[in-house]
């Protein structure tokens, strides 16, 4: 960066550093020394979590103090919604009244076959009735994800909306009983913050910022354990006190994330590295 001014870079995360084998080796290249070149440079550092910060830090040998971790927020859009609208998108889309959510783009970092050898796993169950929805764009190596639906037996069984259009995101975790994330690494973790705003439970994988996302609204396990992916899926559907108990920590949780105080706080980090004195108003 070649810049007449202080820089503040933002940094969403380091997958391509953590998990460079899941990026094609052009994208990794370009990813891992454009970031490791503006880091360096830069005058200060926004990390969306604790966890990408400490990836900064050890990863990169970035200094604690250069880095300021800024949360990103949720929009009032995220909310329950009426069990009347929710019935009609239903329809809409021809989506089951039972439904499993997955929701992010396809590709290996979302570890999305596991998640479809855990639903395999949890059809075996007696009188299963939900559908596992896996909704999201196609990114790269995503055909792996319908190579496994084929071997397991569940092309049929699993719907494959494609695309969501933002301004019917709030629709489809309304329309969840479940929203199931196990990426493999993230460095916030949308999906699960809106999906807690809208008052649908988690599970969530227990790595990266994930845990630090949801805290104690929603349930957090190994990605690399179908078996235990199943049952927590498993416990949150069938268990209808801790389904009510993670929905009202999830709607809770997610009003601490609010777009106001990020743009609080970045405006304030601007004006520190500008040696502006309203880097210390309230």
């Amino acid at each position: 960066i070649v810049a007449p001014c202080p820089v503040v870079v933002t940094v969403h995360d380091l997958s391509f550093f953590m998990h460079p084998h899941l990026f094609r080796r052009l994208n990794r290249v370009y990813l891992q020394s454009f970031t490791r070149k503006s880091t360096g440079r830069a005058a200060a550092i926004i990390a969306d979590s604790e966890s990408t910060r400490s990836d900064l830090v050890e990863t990169l040998g970035i200094s604690t103090d250069k880095v300021t971790v800024i949360h990103p927020g949720v929009g009032d859009k995220m909310r329950p919604i009426d069990d009347r609208q929710v019935r009609a998108f239903r329809r809409a889309h021809g989506l089951p009244e039972r439904v499993i959510l997955f929701l992010g783009t396809l590709e290996p970092r979302k570890n999305v076959p596991t998640l479809l050898e855990a639903y395999a796993i949890m059809r075996a169950e007696p009188n299963f009735a939900h559908r596992l929805v896996i909704a999201g764009g196609k990114g790269w190596h995503y055909e792996e994800i319908y190579a496994q639906a084929e071997r397991l037996g569940l092309r049929g069984e699993v719907l494959f909306p494609g695309y969501v259009p933002e301004r019917e995101l709030a629709l489809w975790y309304n329309a969840a009983d479940l929203l199931v994330y196990p990426s493999l690494y993230e460095g916030f973790g949308m999906p699960p913050l809106e999906a807690m705003a809208c008052g649908t439970p988690v599970v969530v994988s227990n790595v990266s910022s994930l845990p630090e996302v949801v805290g104690d609204a929603g349930l957090a396990v190994d990605p690399h354990d179908a078996q235990g992916l199943a049952v927590a899926m498993l416990e949150v559907l069938y268990d209808r006190q801790l389904c009510r108990t993670l929905r009202q920590a999830g709607l809770a949780r997610a009003k601490q994330y609010s777009w106001r105080a990020t743009a609080v706080k970045t405006a304030r980090l601007y004006h520190q590295v500008l040696g502006d004195e309203q880097a210390n108003e309230p």
